[in-house]
């Protein structure tokens, strides 16, 4: 297996994410070192939903780029699973990510059901079921794509870039 920034680049469908990174030596080096990272990775249709002049302005300024860019990296490993139990996430740049998942907002029924087999009660008791995956939200990106592994931490493909407060673009 590969480290997380080797994963995001062989996946060939984040290609802007990985092109920052790679103009950021400093940050290359920290995503193959040792240590866990959770990585929300931007697909490239997030970027292109950016103006061309705020593409312009994060590619165009490596302070501003590293600061985005490190908003995206969380030292260590989360889940989709857990994040569920998460509300916020420091992240590399110092600020925090809010996490949110519709699940939050349901209403949950106290019913007792019955099932025949113990193997279906156990999965419906103790897994998290990918609708509930597909809900959860980063500062209001979707995460598309949950647990990609790697080596030394998981990335989570979402659909918009975050941008941490009191940075322009």
């Amino acid at each position: 297996m590969a480290n997380v920034f080797e994963t995001a680049r062989a996946e060939r469908q984040y290609n802007k994410f990985v092109n920052g990174v790679e103009s950021l030596p400093a940050l290359v080096q920290t995503l193959s070192g040792s240590g866990s990272f959770t990585i929300f990775v931007p697909n490239d249709v997030a970027f292109e939903r950016l103006s061309y002049f705020h593409q312009a302005n994060l590619y165009s300024d490596p302070e501003t780029l590293a600061r985005v860019l490190k908003y995206h990296i969380v030292p260590g490993y989360f889940s989709a699973d857990d994040l569920l139990d998460r509300l916020f996430l420091k992240t590399l740049e110092g600020q925090r990510l809010h996490v949110w998942s519709d699940i939050s907002q349901t209403l949950l029924h106290e019913e007792e059901v019955d099932t025949p087999n113990d193997a279906l009660s156990y999965i419906a008791r103790n897994t998290v079921t990918t609708s509930v995956r597909e809900s959860i939200t980063i500062n209001g990106a979707h995460v598309l794509r949950a647990n990609v592994m790697a080596d030394n931490g998981i990335m989570h493909v979402i659909d918009k870039v975050l941008v941490p407060a009191f940075t322009q673009l």
